[in-house]
């Protein structure tokens, strides 16, 4: 069960952080379009990070599949989509940072037990991936889009009988 709600928060949190890097890049956010992506990209990331290897490997492997999925499906420019993915992971670590410190603040948190009080860090990366959410919406407001999404139009089979 703890595997599942994790995999929520994750979907939550990369969606914001996809939204987020197209209000930077001034693409027009699709919900639709990136939460299928951002279930994979949080799947693979899961798997990642449960694997033994390299610590914060996950981090890299996400940056590259949203900078990809961003570069492939929209026409923005690809050195304004590698600075917007990074700046979209710098605001996500902002966050954290900031809820940590304040739960620390309020006591609700102690530093020491932050992994083995799984529901308060579970209940820490909700609000952490809802407030990457709002954020976008309210960026979306002030930054204007001016790139679009690469739509293939629809063909039809002419010479079907």
């Amino acid at each position: 069960m703890d595997i599942v709600l994790v995999y929520i928060q994750g979907i939550i949190e990369i969606l914001g952080s996809i939204s987020l890097a197209l209000v930077f890049c001034r693409v027009e956010i699709k919900w639709r379009r990136i939460l299928l992506a951002a279930a994979v990209i949080a799947a693979f990331m899961l798997v990642l990070r449960n694997i033994p290897i390299i610590f914060g490997i996950h981090l890299i492997a996400g940056l590259l599949m949203i900078f990809m999925l961003i570069i492939m499906k929209t026409e923005a420019n690809k050195s304004l989509v590698f600075i917007s993915v990074f700046a979209s992971f710098f605001c996500l670590a902002a966050i954290e940072f900031s809820l940590n410190q304040l739960f620390i603040s309020l006591d609700i948190l102690h530093i020491e037990d932050a992994t083995e009080t799984s529901n308060v860090w579970m209940i820490m990366g909700y609000i952490q991936a809802v407030l990457m959410n709002v954020l976008a919406v309210v960026l979306q407001l002030i930054l204007k889009p001016r790139n679009s999404w690469k739509i293939k139009p629809y063909k039809r089979n002419k010479h079907v009988v």
